[in-house]
């Protein structure tokens, strides 16, 4: 396990000797780093968090966010029987103050190195600019035109690792409250002194989110509304649009609902439409992106930094590949560790399922009817032996609807779906960012501004893509806003906490015991993982609380 005192040198020589390029998701051949003479060499430096961002196969940030969150919140159930060397237990039991582990512990390093490889380049930049001088010799003017994109790029990644580490490994921002918790380490600036590697200073809550929120207001203004055309698949680099989506996100959490609405709306008038059906943003490893896509992570067809994590709460092992999903590909099953599905509670709410809580299994209409049932998740029934005449290893063991092979789950489960889906499964491209979670957003703070046709059109543009009849402004309510993100983004990147928090809204216990479980109430204090042990020994800021 690296600690921070450890990362920036590591991080140093990884850029100077280019060691991950045998890792690189885009399909665009990644060089070796030398020391950056030149605008193109810079270009690399540019790559790198993006690369670090999804770790390695069990260290992914972008999964165990997803995870995490899926496990803590209201709307998931912990099944029984199950096994695999995974902290769903703790995440789902809420137990905060464990010291972290396995996929949380394994990511945490991950989100280090990007903030020193962002760090790093941008120390350069700084310089060259304090120094009124180009930072790299014989630029010419195409070359200076870059520079702001890259400058843009590197802070919104910078933004994007504080996200993840604040969203796991701090108590959620207050905006009535005094945010004074320190909690890792928050360093925006590059440095290679022994001294101050072993001695960092821990950020407030406050610090913390105030640096996110700067990183990606100054990401939002240097970064152009284009991609970078000459990558083969452009989505996966971040534009002003994808800025603009992560400020959205950071001014709803923090309180500021006008600004959110402001960039909802920015987002909303930009180039971007919903897929036709549900399941097309998931669907692709190709170069062709998904039309409601704003940011994606986008995989090179060799890539060993695919994403495992999301097989704990998935349908879909990841080594469903030469086929995926849809055509029952090879090693298409559910893994042995998959042990969280949608709650009861969570499916009656919604119009899923009758009373799974009171043994009423049966599926309503409002499932029958949304495309978003079928498409992105998937209803396995209890387990059954497997009848004769049927390949234990068939497809026809999903497509007559046998939970494989697990005796200890023996009512109907409806499984989150949205993972590995593309013709090789496990490098499926990841929606980062997707136009239906901003109008859902800007649906509610219309609502709460009692904009009932505006909120209405917003809602029933997602509804209307689902499948589902619209619903009359006059009926709009908050709780079918909720409903209906529940069933658009539930498992994608810690939406369900993230929406309830940002409306200071109970945390419900969801098909909890209620004799165990309370409700986490604002201001969610203690709803934070500990940063990982060997992290607290190694590094002097935990034990001085600096």
């Amino acid at each position: 396990m690296k600690n921070f005192k450890y990362i920036s040198l590591l991080i140093l020589l990884l850029i100077i000797g280019g060691s991950c390029n045998q890792n690189a998701f885009f399909q665009l051949e990644r060089p070796v780093q030398a020391p950056w003479t030149s605008v193109s060499e810079f270009e690399n430096a540019v790559r790198e968090p993006y690369v670090l961002m999804m770790g390695s196969a069990w260290g992914s940030p972008v999964g165990t966010l997803g995870l995490i969150d899926y496990a803590e919140s209201d709307i998931s159930q912990l099944l029984p029987g199950i096994t695999g060397a995974n902290l769903s237990i703790a995440y789902y039991n809420r137990l905060f103050s464990t010291v972290s582990d396995d996929e949380i512990m394994w990511c945490f390093p991950y989100l280090y190195d990007m903030v020193t490889s962002c760090n790093a380049p941008l120390q350069l930049l700084a310089d060259a600019a304090a120094n009124g001088k180009d930072p790299f010799p014989a630029m010419t003017a195409s070359d200076r035109a870059l520079l702001p994109r890259y400058k843009g790029e590197l802070l919104f990644m910078r933004g994007v690792a504080f996200w993840y580490l604040a969203r796991m490994f701090a108590p959620p921002f207050d905006p009535s409250g005094v945010n004074d918790k320190k909690c890792f380490v928050l360093d925006t600036t590059y440095t290679n002194s022994a001294s101050a590697l072993k001695d960092p200073n821990l950020g407030t809550v406050a610090q913390v989110w105030a640096s996110i929120q700067s990183d990606f207001e100054q990401a939002k203004n240097l970064l152009p509304e284009d991609y970078v055309t000459t990558e083969p698949a452009p989505k996966g680099r971040a534009n002003k649009f994808a800025a603009s989506a992560m400020l959205s996100r950071v001014y709803f959490i923090t309180g500021q609902f006008a600004k959110a609405k402001t960039e909802c709306d920015y987002i909303i008038g930009g180039p971007y439409q919903l897929d036709a059906d549900p399941f097309t943003p998931f669907n692709l490893n190709t170069t062709a992106p998904s039309n409601e896509v704003i940011w994606e992570v986008s995989f090179y067809s060799g890539s060993a930094r695919f994403d495992r994590v999301p097989t704990i709460f998935s349908k879909c092992n990841y080594n469903a590949r030469n086929g995926g999903r849809g055509a029952g590909g090879a090693s298409y099953s559910r893994c042995t560790w998959a042990n969280l599905t949608f709650g009861y509670n969570t499916l009656k709410q919604i119009g899923w399922m009758a009373d799974g809580v009171n043994g009423d299994y049966t599926k309503l209409a409002g499932a029958l009817q949304d495309k978003r049932y079928t498409e992105n998740y998937c209803r396995l029934e209890g387990y059954r032996d497997i009848p004769s005449g049927i390949s234990a290893d068939s497809s026809l063991r999903f497509q007559n609807t046998y939970e494989t092979a697990i005796s200890s789950i023996t009512t109907p489960q409806v499984w989150n779906d949205k993972h590995f889906r593309a013709a090789d499964g496990r490098r499926s491209n990841i929606p980062m960012l997707r136009l239906s979670e901003f109008l859902l957003t800007r649906a509610l703070l219309l609502f709460n501004q009692n904009n009932l046709s505006g909120a209405a059109a917003d809602l029933n543009a997602v509804r209307e893509r689902a499948g589902l009849a619209d619903i009359p402004a006059a009926n709009v309510t908050a709780l079918e806003i909720n409903n209906e993100r529940i069933r658009e983004l539930s498992g994608e990147h810690g939406d369900r906490t993230y929406y309830l928090i940002g409306q200071r809204l109970p945390i419900g216990i969801g098909d909890r015991d209620a004799s165990k479980f309370s409700p986490i109430l604002p201001p969610y204090s203690n709803m934070y993982w500990q940063v990982p042990l060997a992290e607290q020994q190694l590094n002097q800021a935990y034990s001085t609380n600096k």
